[in-house]
């Protein structure tokens, strides 16, 4: 059995649209849901046996953190969707697809870089009205922001890669 790739490249670029919006409007629930602070907090935040005090200071300030970082994540899908919208075009070299392919990788180094010093902000964030001695500082760095990190360098790779066979095919077309 072969998968084709017809139907699907024309689908990819619309659903990357949708994951970032979903991405968006997902963290904003988990913030504002009662339920969601304790997910967000047991999770994102790594505090598991604290006693944390959910202030609406608290609440609008890891709610803004992680939003803003969330942007840049979002940012970075919608130039993966430029990618695939130009893929199913069928402009396999051009220019473009090296930039979209870059400004993705360079958004995931910079989001896997960034993630343990969120972590660290949302931590301080949350914490920061409870009582004196309850107050905490987790620094933490997940093996997937490792792996996100090299991704993105992959990413970046990948399209100097792209951008060098794109010229080539300039060059070629010209010839003929």
């Amino acid at each position: 059995m072969r998968f084709t790739t017809t139907r699907l490249k024309h689908w990819l670029a619309p659903v990357a649209k949708w994951i970032a919006v979903l991405l968006l409007l997902s963290n904003a629930l988990l913030w504002w849901l009662p339920d969601g602070q304790a997910i967000v907090v047991k999770n994102f935040a790594t505090l598991t046996t604290e006693t944390i005090q959910m202030t609406p200071f608290a609440v609008w300030m890891g709610w803004g953190i992680s939003t803003l970082h969330l942007c840049i994540m979002a940012f970075g899908i919608w130039a993966m969707a430029s990618v695939f919208r130009l893929l199913a075009q069928g402009e396999y070299f051009h220019p473009q697809v090296a930039a979209q392919l870059r400004r993705f990788g360079l958004v995931l180094l910079v989001v896997g870089a960034t993630n343990p010093l969120v972590r660290l902000l949302v931590v301080l964030a949350v914490t920061l009205e409870n009582p004196a001695g309850h107050q905490a500082i987790a620094i933490s760095i997940v093996m997937n922001d490792v792996l996100v990190v090299l991704i993105g360098t992959l990413m970046v790779m990948l399209a100097h890669a792209l951008q060098e066979a794109a010229a080539i095919a300039e060059d070629n077309r010209q010839i003929v």
